[in-house]
């Protein structure tokens, strides 16, 4: 599992590349303004899944919900964004999100913010 360092959008754009895609998944500290970008460059159509650690909550207006884990399908050449992720519902014990893949080969990732004002 490898940790991504978000990288922060600015005025002047983004400094930083899309890194490899790790076998044993990634994991990036969330504060709720990160997206995820995905790239598939293989010939094969990969699954991303990004892990709900929070999977029952209420909600006064509409009662008790089920949260489901986000899972995305990438075809090839494609590029795909997740996210933002809610703290509550997506941050594990270390203010973290989860993500796996069903494969890397040629499967790019980075983790992306824009600053609140």
């Amino acid at each position: 599992m490898a940790t991504i360092v978000p990288l922060k959008i600015t005025e002047d754009g983004v400094t930083g590349a899309l890194g490899n895609c790790a076998g044993g998944g990634d994991e990036f500290t969330n504060s709720g303004v990160e997206f995820i970008r995905i790239y598939n460059g293989n010939a094969s159509t990969r699954t991303v899944t990004v892990t709900a650690q929070t999977t029952n909550y209420y909600l006064p207006r509409y009662g008790k919900l089920t949260k489901s884990n986000t899972t995305k399908t990438v075809a090839n050449g494609e590029t795909i964004l997740l996210g933002p992720f809610r703290p509550n519902t997506w941050n594990d014990a270390n203010d973290r999100v989860q993500i796996t893949y069903d494969a890397v080969t040629d499967l790019k990732i980075e983790v992306l913010y824009l600053e609140q004002k």
